[in-house]
């Protein structure tokens, strides 16, 4: 029997002390975030870009909740294994395009600080402004074609109804070579986008947010929640035609367990596993301390053949740099035909896939740093696909050759962005309600999303992604009402009483600091008006612009009055990390506990989370996290400022192109790129 034991711990461990071991998961994992962020450059995001930010595929499927951390822009040093990422369509920002991750990026999941993609959003939505969002896109452009922003499928008239047919390859661009192709080690994004199609995970989640088995032929969990059996499917062989079995799947965990490997990103995802055993070759149970319905997504879980990459015990350090990172042997539906470092990464199909082999003969992934470049590279034949800005698309949305021969999608984001008022007391302004609704109330959200994002995003309400099972759809963003703004801080006794301008109060100024790291410069933009629109109401925000890793560190510490900040929605909806009073505490050390930096506190928020953690029915936790939903836009914790949303352009010769309108894009669910076809006539 496998036990699972965070960082080390031992059999037996309570839940409070596995918690602190996770917590010091969490420094361990800041401490090497910040020591590195001189040394690494800037990580891609999962679809078709690049991003300013770090991008760390945390837990199992590099799907969970997590902070969003911006990289700073450095040059490419000898010996390291990210060349630089150069200049971007805007502000300094390069082009990204993830589907399912991305911004202040570390993105942290549920147990820990996890860095992760970030700017598949923005780098494409903070262009210049100019530019309408919507336009025709694929096939003949003509007056009524789709808006991007409408198209969910990307398939040709002449070939609705034609069987799919074998053959052609997709090209498209990544900003760096991945760092290794071991799915346990990995922590960035460049690898996660090839390891995922070289190996299969148990569970995934298909384009509208639903976990699919794939080497897992189902599941279930006992009605006590404390059990979930999964069933493996049968036939499953590894790519040199060995048997998958259920010890490769305990091998895996062992192996992510093992406090000598290199899977900080990892181990916090099972903090609640009690216990993972088989009971045959093809049954794998695990069983957990309580019932915990956000655990499933943790095995969301690439699993790693054992008859390859076995070490003896104590030998996990091996396991950081074994051959596996450089030559894998998976179950995915391609395997690993060329790696040219610093050029490409080429992947050919799997004729022995479980599930057929897939319909594209060849995946390569061509090293294009810049974003300019691949755009470039994507209008003269070169790639695939491309990200498109906000400056782009005014150029191609009336472009008959481009439309022509190209699918542009768009679709929003499951990254938002927020600005944090601290609620520990330390600073006299933001533990009333009033004060931080009006805050509210007084920034024009709505316009930034209009005038610097071109349209291309919405306001948020909330730590929930907008139209999903777990978002009430009853809460509507605050409107951008500086009168009302006024009165609540009149009611709260903030008042100009000496007529300078800015409010008092028993001596006083409202005046207080925004703490923004200084590598992201969009938010300089976003900042200017919010200053504007606090003025207009009385109150002086200054903005403090810290390199990423002290605001990393102050924020975590709880050094700050505002920040600003984002966060990345993960496959499972469960606030816990983000809202529980649990998370909002700090350490001995002065770091905190958890990514509650604001130290929010509401015993309902708190009861309402435990409640929905620990019930499998959909509907219960629904009803609960409706209802987390209202008291937080209540209690405004945060200003939920905004999501953007990401264009991309794809070739129109591939047909049965999907994007998932969860906010998962075109790659990152399953089973996407596997149903993507050429036909014969359309093949270069």
């Amino acid at each position: 029997m496998v036990r699972a034991a965070a960082a080390g711990a031992s059999d037996g461990f309570s839940r409070r002390a596995a918690r602190a071991s996770v917590r010091a998961e969490h420094a361990k994992r800041d401490r090497m975030a910040s020591r590195n962020a001189r040394d690494r450059t800037m990580d891609p995001s999962p679809e078709d870009g690049e991003t300013p930010f770090r991008c760390d595929a945390t837990s199992t499927g590099a799907r969970s909740h997590s902070r969003i951390y911006p990289r700073p822009r450095v040059k490419a040093r000898p010996g390291k294994g990210f060349p630089a990422l150069l200049e971007s369509v805007s502000g300094g920002y390069t082009q990204g395009a993830l589907g399912r991750k991305a911004m202040r990026t570390s993105l942290r999941y549920r147990h820990t600080p996890f860095l992760a993609a970030a700017l598949l959003v923005f780098a494409a939505c903070s262009g210049g402004g100019g530019g309408e969002g919507k336009g025709p896109a694929g096939g003949t452009p003509r007056p009524e074609a789709e808006a991007p922003s409408a198209r969910t499928i990307g398939l040709l008239p002449e070939y609705q109804g034609r069987a799919p047919e074998p053959g052609g390859t997709f090209t498209r661009a990544l900003p760096a070579d991945p760092v290794t192709l071991n799915p346990v080690v990995a922590s960035d994004q460049v690898s996660f986008l090839v390891y995922k199609w070289i190996f299969d995970p148990l569970l995934d989640m298909n384009e509208a947010m639903e976990p699919v088995g794939v080497l897992a032929e189902s599941w279930e969990t006992t009605p006590d929640g404390k059990t979930t059996t999964f069933r493996l499917r049968r036939g499953v062989r590894w790519q040199d035609g060995k048997p998958f079995t259920a010890d490769d799947v305990l091998f895996t965990y062992e192996a992510a367990m093992d406090p000598d490997v290199d899977a900080v990103n990892k181990r916090p995802a099972f903090t609640e596993v009690e216990s993972v055993n088989k009971t045959d070759d093809h049954t794998v149970v695990v069983r957990w301390k309580s019932p915990y319905a956000p655990g499933l997504a943790a095995w969301v879980f690439y699993v790693m053949p054992k008859h390859l990459c076995a070490y003896p015990k104590g030998g996990g350090k091996a396991f950081n740099t074994s051959p596996a990172g450089a030559s894998p042997v998976g179950t995915g539906p391609f395997r690993l035909k060329e790696w040219r470092r610093g050029e490409r990464v080429v992947l050919e199909a799997n004729e022995s896939y479980f599930r057929g082999r897939p319909h594209l003969d060849r995946l390569v992934f061509k090293i294009v740093p810049q974003s300019q470049t691949q755009f470039a590279a994507y209008q003269t034949g070169q790639l695939d696909m491309a990200a498109l800005s906000t400056e782009q698309w005014p150029q191609v949305r009336n472009d008959p050759a481009f439309l022509g021969s190209s699918w542009v999608f768009e679709y929003t984001s499951r990254q938002f962005f927020y600005i944090g008022w601290n609620m520990d007391g330390s600073n006299p302004f933001f533990r009333d309600g009033r004060v931080r609704r009006a805050m509210t109330f007084a920034m024009n959200r709505q316009g930034v999303v209009d005038k610097i994002l071109a349209g291309h995003g919405s306001v948020a309400t909330g730590p929930f992604y907008p139209g999903g099972w777990e978002s009430n759809p009853a809460v509507k963003p605050y409107p951008y009402d500086p009168q009302r703004a006024a009165a609540l801080l009149d009611e709260a006794g903030w008042k100009d009483s000496d007529g300078d301008g800015i409010r008092d109060r028993s001596g006083l100024r409202f005046a207080f600091e925004c703490l923004v790291p200084a590598e992201a410069e969009m938010f300089s933009r976003w900042l200017e008006v919010f200053q504007q629109d606090l003025r207009r109401v009385g109150v002086e925000m200054s903005v403090r612009r810290v390199e990423w890793g002290v605001f990393l560190d102050r924020t975590h510490r709880h050094n700050f009055q505002a920040c600003l900040s984002g966060w990345n929605l993960g496959d499972d909806p469960d606030p816990h990390q983000f809202l529980h009073s649990s998370q909002g505490g700090l350490l001995p050390s002065g770091q905190g506990i958890g990514q509650n930096d604001v130290s929010y506190s509401n015993p309902e928020v708190d009861r309402l989370i435990e409640l929905q953690q620990g019930t499998f029915d959909r509907e219960e936790r629904r009803k609960a996290l409706w209802r987390i939903h209202e008291l937080v836009a209540e209690d405004q914790p945060h200003t939920y400022l905004l999501l953007g949303s990401q264009m991309v352009a794809v070739r129109n010769r591939f047909q049965n192109v999907r994007v998932s309108r969860a906010g998962y894009g075109l790659f990152t669910w399953y089973p996407s790129l596997l149903e993507w076809w050429v036909p014969a006539e359309k093949r270069p």
